[in-house]
């Protein structure tokens, strides 16, 4: 399989999950593989570049001297799939991305190198040492203070993505019980230059984009400035992007500010409100959301609202204070609440986290056939045995709280109010398509609630084949 063409080539994968479609049944929740699109740019010139996303298109073999591959930890049974089918040919591959960072001598079983931690400053020797035969295991990365990134390939991205990936800062220094990105971008903001973000937006093809930032203003006073510096330097520069991104409870306390972010462009946020109950945000370590009081949440919706953005609010079920009485009252809630779109996700425990540490310490993993169990690791499914209901009677509730969060009537509603009270038809428009979109991973073709059955989940025994071609 190694290429006959006079220049080495290095083949880029982005392999996708194929248990569920997840995000990637709507062209709208499909992101960018900005960390592939930024190593090709470090990637010495005399290399031809191939990369294949498996957001738009199965994997087909590809003649490679050299293969890299990324993965979240629902597609990391994918990933060590194709990297079977390479290594049998005697192909080199090498892994990165947070799976392979936080469970490296798991990745080692399936690829010759794994890459711990932010790859771009190491991939210039990951690449001379292929050249001299010297490939190591593992290359160990130290998170450095200042984000030195160049500008990713986009021209290797395909044209069908909707949104433009671009990230200006890393880290977060809050460290959420069931939140993987401390452990592996750390506690502490580190920021790309202003000047670079701008230059980069005004590469960027596409009329949207998504700010990758786990907070685009962060929780300290340094973070906000600078999060407004950049917002003024968009605006001077003329850009003119609808963008979304990632916030906390905080995002409103600064009216100035977030009238700043819409006028350089700002439509929707997501704000991780995780639940309504005390009990539950302390068993989060949402301490943030905790100070600023569940009663309020309206509250800072509102304010958001009066400069024309809308709010994506994130919800979490399978706490272990969960019951079916709190299920359904947190439907209710949500139904209730001010937030224009909303994101539901099942309580998981990834590598890295300290929830994850906590399930295992106490053996209360359902799945544990790693590395195939890993794809359940979507969000959509309980992994872990709760304390008060077995799988399927959490199973059970779980569909009906969905079926009354994401029915038709809801999300038409929220829609129509979201325009009234934000004066925005496109921010109305993007929230309604949005809310649209999680509907459709939960009951769209090839997700967890099949069509022709809505009661029937996927089976409890699921196993990792070779690649089929």
């Amino acid at each position: 399989m190694t290429s006959s063409k006079s220049k080495p080539t290095i083949l880029f994968v982005n392999p996708v999950s194929q248990l569920r479609r997840g995000f990637t049944i709507n062209r709208a929740t499909r992101n960018q593989p900005l960390a592939l699109g930024i190593l090709a740019s470090l990637t010495p010139e005399y290399y031809r570049i191939k990369l294949i996303d498996e957001n738009f298109r199965h994997f087909r073999p590809y003649d490679a001297d050299l293969v890299a591959l990324t993965a979240f930890t629902a597609n990391a049974p994918r990933a060590y799939q194709i990297a079977k089918y390479y290594r049998q040919k005697g192909i080199p591959v090498v892994m990165g991305g947070i799976h392979a960072s936080l469970c490296p001598e798991e990745a080692l079983n399936y690829v010759d190198a794994v890459v711990v931690g932010e790859a771009e400053s190491v991939w210039p020797q990951v690449t001379s040492d292929f050249e001299n035969g010297k490939l190591k295991p593992r290359y160990e990365v130290a998170v450095h203070r200042q984000v030195k990134q160049p500008l990713p390939r986009r021209d290797l991205f395909h044209p069908g993505y909707i949104a433009a990936s671009v990230q200006t800062s890393r880290g977060c220094p809050l460290n959420c019980s069931f939140c993987s990105v401390s452990a592996f971008n750390g506690r502490h903001y580190r920021f790309r230059p202003i000047e670079e973000i701008v230059e980069e937006l005004r590469n960027v093809p596409q009329n949207y984009v998504f700010f990758v930032d786990d907070n685009i203003i962060g929780y300290s006073s340094e973070s906000r400035e600078r999060a407004g510096l950049l917002f003024e330097a968009i605006i001077r520069s003329g850009i003119r992007k609808h963008w979304i991104s990632q916030a906390s409870i905080n995002f409103a306390d600064d009216p100035e500010l977030v009238k700043l972010a819409a006028r350089s462009g700002c439509r929707m946020v997501f704000i991780g409100v995780e639940s309504e109950l005390p009990k539950q945000l302390h068993e989060a370590g949402k301490t943030l959301n905790l100070h600023k009081g569940v009663d309020n949440y309206n509250e800072v919706f509102r304010k958001i609202h009066r400069q024309g953005i809308g709010v994506i609010a994130g919800y979490i079920f399978g706490w272990d204070s969960d019951t079916p009485e709190t299920m359904n009252q947190r439907v209710k809630h949500i139904r209730a609440s001010k937030a224009d779109s909303f994101q539901i996700s099942v309580l998981t425990p990834l590598p890295g986290t300290r929830l994850y540490t906590e399930m295992k310490r106490h053996d209360r993993f359902i799945y544990s056939n790693y590395p195939n169990d890993w794809q359940r690791y979507d969000f959509t499914e309980m992994v872990v045995k709760h304390p008060h209901m077995s799988s399927d009677n959490f199973n059970s509730y779980m569909k009906k709280s969905l079926a009354g969060i994401y029915s038709y009537r809801h999300i038409l509603r929220n829609f129509f109010r979201t325009w009234i009270i934000t004066r925005r038809w496109i921010t109305a428009l993007m929230l309604g398509l949005n809310f649209y979109h999680y509907r459709r991973i939960f009951y769209g073709e090839g997700s967890l609630i099949k069509d022709d059955n809505p009661s029937q989940f996927l089976p409890k025994t699921m196993d990792m084949p070779d690649l089929k071609l």
